[in-house]
């Protein structure tokens, strides 16, 4: 039978049924066995062993506030392009830096802009531009914010977003569908981009590479900590507003249950194998922040919760338990406030 959530009965057994072969066992394997052989495997399934460097045209600069802006164009190796945003601090010394990953919020118009203010946008922009950061970042921009703190930032528009955006919220099944035609996730086209723009990042000679971070909020969230398990050039990671367990998302009334932008978060290619928080756990030990409001609608407490607790657990056996905070804000909706910014950015500093 299916319900009025789509789910058919096959559905609840296999989400009532799951197993998770490469899930961290510590009964039968080491973290460090662990996590070499799945990080391997993971990168393999969704086709992203190979990870060159996005190449870079720059189309403008600015400057505002002993910053340096850039307005570029990412040249990917799987023929798409892209536009990004550069900010860095107006310096020569090499600077820490972050790839900052922009939301979904099935808000299309605007994805770089999200993150990083320019002067001089249109007006209309501007309009799109203040209205998302009001509403889910407290009306700051967390590239310029991070920019006036030290740090080099990098922001790219994601397929279907800003200068890539489609045909907006109903064509995002038919979006996935099409590249599935040919056995290509949504999900792992914006992963494989993450990476060649971070591989890019940390190549730029006023960067600090040992000094970088994945940073976001959201589906950016997700994005930063799938960046932080699969890439060594990751040094330290951000990641709000996305995590739960499979089976505690899978439940009525979640966005998991619709398609459309689920699509842009589920890679096929490792489904039913490796759970949420164990794929985040391919990042430690390095520092992590993950977090996410105690009343998010998107991540029940529960469904929160028990990630958490794996996640942690995943660090203690790196031997890094200290290097891991995981946060329920109280009262908190599904919203990236200054108060938690603030936190997110003494975090990174700390630990950077």
């Amino acid at each position: 039978m299916i319900d009025g959530e789509n789910m058919s009965g096959l559905a609840r057994r296999l989400r009532d049924n799951l197993s998770f072969a490469w899930n961290f066992d510590p009964g039968k394997e080491d973290f460090a066995a662990w996590s070499g052989r799945t990080r391997n495997e993971v990168r393999a399934a969704l086709g992203v062993e190979r990870v060159p460097s996005a190449q870079v045209s720059v189309i403008g600069e600015w400057r505002e506030d002993d910053l340096q802006g850039q307005e570029l164009q990412l040249h990917f190796s799987n023929g798409e392009t892209t536009g990004a945003y550069l900010l860095r601090p107006n310096t020569k010394a090499p600077t820490p830096a972050a790839l900052l990953l922009h939301d979904h919020g099935s808000f299309f118009s605007i994805g770089k802009e999200k993150l990083i203010r320019r002067p001089g946008e249109s007006v209309e922009l501007t309009a799109d531009i203040d209205h998302w950061t009001a509403r889910l970042y407290g009306g700051r921009h967390v590239g310029n914010e991070l920019a006036r703190s030290g740090y080099t930032v990098l922001c790219a528009d994601a397929l279907g977003w800003g200068s890539r955006k489609g045909n907006g919220y109903e064509a995002q099944q038919a979006l996935a569908a099409n590249l599935m035609q040919f056995g290509v996730s949504y999900a792992s086209v914006i992963l494989q981009e993450d990476l060649e723009a971070l591989a890019m990042l940390c190549r730029l000679p006023d960067v600090d590479a040992r000094r970088v971070a994945s940073f976001g909020y959201s589906m950016g969230g997700s994005r930063a900590w799938q960046l932080a398990a699969l890439s060594d050039d990751v040094k330290a990671c951000v990641a709000g507003g996305w995590m739960g367990t499979l089976q505690g998302l899978m439940q009525p009334g979640n966005n998991q249950l619709r398609g459309q932008s689920a699509f842009t978060m589920l890679h096929p290619q490792i489904a039913g194998k490796l759970d949420y928080p164990h794929f985040a756990g391919l990042a430690a030990p390095k520092p992590a922040l993950i977090f996410s409001g105690a009343e998010d609608r998107h991540f029940p407490q529960s469904a929160a919760l028990a990630a958490h607790e794996q996640v942690r657990d995943i660090w203690t056996a790196s031997g890094a338990g200290n290097r891991v905070e995981t946060q329920l804000w109280p009262g908190a909706a599904h919203a990236f406030p200054v108060d938690q910014q603030d936190h997110a950015m003494d975090w990174l500093a700390r630990v950077m």
